[in-house]
């Protein structure tokens, strides 16, 4: 989920938050966004603030192949959540992510400087590196269908590559998909 929402109260309470419970006690597993309120602790957004989905912040890869020198975006929302769950839980690449443009939607006509060519958009944000999460948490359960949510989150978390961050920053580290797979 590429959304977010500042918490408007306890995880518990917030209706966003409940439904991707709901999912992930179904066996869905669900990657939120942190959000991009950083650099200043305690800006995670909701749902993200749920402690049982997967809620992923942004790396900056600096535009090279090697982990060793990504950093955590400075946009990217830090934890604690207002319970004092560390999250996010695990990052990925989120500077500067070249994706699909949709023609005549809000962004395409507000940031038109983002547009890469015809077809295409370059945007930063917790929103383009959730995606990354997903597709990795997805080409797990193709590897493996029986993993439940929690063993797919497990498995991200300790296979991360640690950006040496604060853990309300990184979570774990930065997504390793050669890794997993």
């Amino acid at each position: 989920m590429s959304l977010g929402s500042p918490p408007a109260g306890p995880p518990s309470e917030d209706p966003a938050v409940q439904a991707v419970e709901s999912a992930w006690d179904k066996g869905i597993v669900v990657t939120v966004a942190a959000g991009n309120d950083g650099p200043g602790n305690g800006t995670i957004s909701s749902p993200g603030d749920s402690p049982r989905v997967i809620t992923v912040g942004a790396a900056d890869d600096r535009r090279t192949v090697p982990q060793e020198d990504d950093v955590v975006a400075s946009f990217s929302s830090r934890g604690p959540t207002n319970e004092g769950v560390t999250k996010p839980d695990v990052t990925a690449p989120g500077v500067g992510i070249i994706s699909l443009r949709a023609p005549g939607s809000f962004l395409d006509k507000v940031v038109k400087n983002a547009r890469v060519g015809d077809a295409y958009f370059r945007l930063s944000g917790t929103s383009m590196a959730t995606p990354i999460v997903a597709g990795t948490a997805a080409q797990l359960l193709q590897k493996d269908p029986a993993m439940t949510p929690d063993e797919v989150k497990a498995a991200l978390m300790n296979n991360a590559f640690d950006l040496r961050d604060d853990p309300r920053a990184q979570g774990r580290g930065e997504v390793r998909v050669g890794a997993l797979l």
